[in-house]
């Protein structure tokens, strides 16, 4: 019998698409699964084939969880569950003690591993559903599904371009804090377009310093650029694409949920607890300082490492000859 569960995740795109394999196990366990996420994920998740539905996690009113004592209808938009998972609130006891009052089975837990463990997140997101049933021996495959009009939209968009679907890479040349942010976009850029590949970008609103070097390097006109597209949109190019580069971000993460090959670069975060999740993800990561060895000829021979077919497929990597050897 299907059962109702809301699951709960406050994180940003990459951290909530690091839950995949978790709610895919919770699918698993016969739920159907309501995912509470920031409203902007909403239309993404909706769509995603990962939960039976989205919902936007401020409707909920969960911050009347955390008044003690909370008030009398504050477990009201929960009663339909019956089970509840929070990767929310984790240390907060007034939150913890309102939850348990539903009298039903309720997870909280942390959303991000406890730092010295080094835990990858997709696994300690799925330990965190330990109490609903029995753990699965490996991360469940979960990819996200891709809205069939945003890629017809994406295709066209790519057509403009003269770029065939299955040809572009696509570079990420943005993150959510300039720390994250690798210099060597602006050569890669110029070394993939010598090479023969076409190359587009994504940008966000707040992606215009990170890529000032790449448009000034020549090698992406400003017209390849995707600038403050909807997540949809995002994802349905990304699933386009012959393979993608980017920071430790939500696109970079969302490249590798819908199973675009992908290199995420690392500098000061550890990719061991926060790599992108798929089958055709490669992470380069630097040594202290921050983008110690993180140098175009690496990250351009991981490229080629997850481009390249099978052995058994024919070897056509034309589009990026030359991308891992050489100087660039």
């Amino acid at each position: 019998m299907t059962r109702e569960c809301l699951a709960i995740h406050p994180g940003a795109l990459g951290d909530v698409l690091l839950a995949a394999p978790a709610l895919a196990h919770l699918r698993a366990l016969g739920f159907r699964t309501t995912l509470a996420v920031a409203g902007r994920l909403v239309p993404l998740f909706e769509a995603s084939g990962l939960v039976a539905r989205a919902e936007d996690l401020e409707a909920l009113r969960l911050d009347r969880l955390f008044q003690v004592p909370a008030p009398a209808d504050a477990l009201a938009p929960l009663a339909p569950f019956a089970a509840v998972v929070s990767w929310l609130g984790a240390h907060d006891a007034g939150y913890r003690a309102n939850l348990a009052r539903l009298g039903r089975p309720v997870v909280i837990a942390r959303a991000a591993p406890p730092g010295p463990a080094r835990r990858h997140a997709s696994a300690h997101l799925l330990d965190t559903l330990a109490p609903l049933g029995p753990l699965p021996p490996v991360l469940p495959e979960a990819r996200l599904h891709v809205d069939p009009a945003a890629r017809r939209a994406a295709a066209a968009w790519l057509g403009r371009q003269g770029i065939a679907p299955g040809a572009a890479i696509v570079l990420q040349p943005g993150a959510g804090s300039a720390a994250k942010v690798w210099p060597g976009f602006a050569a890669l850029a110029r070394r993939l377009a010598a090479a023969g590949a076409p190359v587009v970008a994504l940008a966000g609103p707040a992606d215009d310093a990170a890529l000032a070097p790449v448009l000034a390097a020549g090698a992406i006109p400003a017209a390849r650029v995707a600038r403050d597209w909807p997540l949809g949109h995002v994802a349905a190019l990304l699933s386009l694409a012959r393979g993608c580069v980017g920071n430790d971000s939500g696109p970079t993460h969302l490249a590798a949920a819908v199973g675009c090959p992908t290199v995420a670069v690392f500098g000061p975060t550890d990719p061991a607890v926060w790599a992108p999740v798929g089958a055709r993800v490669r992470a380069v990561a630097s040594a202290a300082p921050a983008w110690a060895g993180v140098d175009v000829p690496r990250v351009a021979a991981a490229l080629a490492a997850v481009l390249a077919p099978p052995p058994s497929a024919p070897a056509d990597r034309a589009a990026v000859a030359g991308a891992g050897a050489g100087p660039p």
